[in-house]
């Protein structure tokens, strides 16, 4: 289920100067495979919820649902670790269906690169699930690479952003 840059992503990137042009793609795949990991676990996790789930007793917790959380947790944990700066992005974490990132897999998502230093990038996601939203990371290149160091969202024709989790 990979996205491939080839695809032809929607990219402005106008509001980068030209010398950190060539590092869109380079950060932008960063962060596509990464929460397009993160999809995959939720959409695993999900089914095999779905699975646990009795209809004689739907409200109820079922046999196997909180090891099936344990390691939800643990493995989501684990992938934010890899590709996020601060352990405290992973609080929120929930699964079901849409995955939280599965916009990306739509071609008519919307990405805005925005680079003015060699260390810092914000990307911005824009895309439709009944309403137009917008997702906001800010990378950070340290010594090990690129890291999201934080994340927001918010609505379209609206300048606010709100705090988020990966």
């Amino acid at each position: 289920m990979k996205r491939e840059m080839d695809r032809g992503l929607n990219i402005d990137s106008s509001q980068t100067t030209e010398k950190f042009l060539h590092l869109s793609k380079e950060v932008i795949e960063f962060l596509i495979e990464n929460l397009i990991k993160l999809h995959e676990l939720e959409q695993e996790i999900f089914e095999r919820s779905q699975k646990l789930q009795n209809p004689a007793e739907p409200n109820q917790l079922q046999a196997g649902e909180k090891e099936l959380w344990d390691e939800y947790k643990k493995r989501h944990g684990e992938l934010i670790s890899a590709f996020s700066m601060s352990s405290n992005m992973e609080r929120g974490s929930s699964f079901g269906k849409p995955t939280k990132y599965e916009y990306l897999l739509n071609p008519d998502t919307k990405f805005l690169f925005i680079m003015k230093s060699a260390l810092k990038a914000v990307v911005e996601t824009q895309y439709e699930e009944g309403i137009i939203r917008k997702d906001q990371f800010i990378l950070k290149k340290d010594k090990d690479g690129w890291k999201v160091n934080s994340k927001k969202y918010g609505f379209l024709n609206d300048s606010t952003w709100y705090k988020d989790e990966l």
